[in-house]
């Protein structure tokens, strides 16, 4: 029982890919599971540590800019796109499951080719272009938002379509307060801010807290994802720091984190906002102010109306908006027990578990028409 899962580029793609790997070997354990993704992006150091062998193929990143790096896009992905449908033809998966990112569509296109069952997942309101793309190619579609339907008009088969939510990976068993605080060297008695601003960290906010540091009061300790680039200038100056800081440039055991925390600072990615409704963590949420069509200021939205989380632009954050916001409720018990009841109110269950079955569904019905041909003959 082979099957393939693709998505890459950054954690938002890999994370949903991995957690539907791991709930596929809790029905099947005999199934053998392969990731297929880039040399060197995040899927790289990811997949392994998890477990799982990685093919990579041949994607450049596509830039939205027009230039040189558009012509060699499209030839990467006729490059990529061969050496899926070889890898692919070689491999005889029995479905493929595509996260998303560049690199999901030449090898979902490749299956769609050779016949083999295909299922996508997209983690936003405002679908990406490789799913919608391969919208009309697929068997089915799982999607986080009921709102993502109406940019896929094109899909005629409305029964393809399935809401599930986001598939996260968060082992929630090993994330409890006090043994995580320990685990990052901090104080119980002391309130724990968690900075993160995705798999590749986010500078716009690491300057951000940086600069209002000095000003928040010590009894405030924080764990601090920075991202490789950021990382080394962040330890220094946070070395300099009366707060006590645990910080490092990616952090792996995220249940632990989030378990720590008692308020996030944190982009709004679809993935982080799975992931912070399933821990039920409040959140201050500053939206990439780049994505497509704005999908994550509209991702933010559903947790600020549920009144689980706040929201500053980009454009509005600085440090004396950052110090009100996080004093405003970091030392509020009420507020943040409503936020984190809220939060978990709107956490869809077992979605990566769903997801898994759907895909076996796919294999299943493969097998029951191939039968069907052979009878016929």
């Amino acid at each position: 029982m082979r099957i393939v899962i693709t998505g890459g580029g950054t954690g938002g793609h890999v994370y949903p890919g991995i957690a539907i790997a791991n709930e596929l070997k809790k029905i099947l354990p005999e199934a053998k599971i392969t990731f297929v993704g880039v040399k060197n992006r995040i899927e790289a150091k990811i997949v392994p540590r998890e477990g799982y062998p990685l093919k990579t193929i041949h994607v450049q990143y596509f830039s939205r800019k027009i230039g040189i790096k558009t012509i060699t896009f499209f030839f990467s992905l006729k490059i990529g796109f061969i050496q899926s449908f070889l890898f692919l033809l070689r491999y005889k998966p029995k479905v493929v499951i595509g996260t998303g990112g560049f690199v999901s569509g030449p090898v979902v296109y490749a299956a769609h080719l050779l016949r083999i069952p295909t299922l996508i997942q997209e983690q936003n309101s405002y679908p990406g272009i490789t799913t919608r793309i391969l919208a009309t190619r697929v068997k089915r579609i799982h999607l986080a938002f009921e709102e993502a339907i109406k940019y896929l008009s094109k899909v005629k088969d409305k029964t393809k379509f399935r809401i599930t939510g986001n598939p996260v990976r968060l082992n929630t068993e090993k994330g409890e307060r006090l043994s995580a605080l320990e685990k990052f060297s901090l104080d119980k008695n002391k309130r724990t801010l968690l900075l993160f601003g995705g798999s590749q960290g986010a500078n716009a906010l690491n300057n951000v807290l940086l600069e209002t540091l000095p000003q928040l009061s010590t009894d405030i300790q924080i764990i601090w994802q920075t991202g490789e680039p950021d990382y080394e200038k962040m330890k220094a100056a946070a070395e300099k720091l009366p707060h006590k800081i645990y910080i490092q440039p990616f952090i792996y055991n995220m249940a632990d984190a989030y378990a720590a925390a008692d308020l996030c600072f944190c982009r709004a990615g679809a993935i982080t906002i799975a992931e912070l409704m399933q821990m039920g963590v409040p959140s201050i949420l500053v939206p990439y102010p780049f994505a497509a069509e704005a999908h994550q200021e509209k991702n933010a939205r559903v947790l600020v109306e549920a009144y689980a989380a706040e929201m500053i632009l980009q454009q509005d954050l600085n440090p004396s908006i950052l110090k009100k916001t996080i004093d405003g409720f970091i030392f509020d018990n009420d507020k943040l027990a409503k936020m984190k009841k809220n939060c978990k109110k709107y956490y869809f269950k077992n979605a990566a578990e769903k997801i898994a079955r759907s895909a076996l569904e796919l294999i299943n019905e493969g097998a029951s028409k191939r039968h069907s041909e052979i009878k016929r003959r």
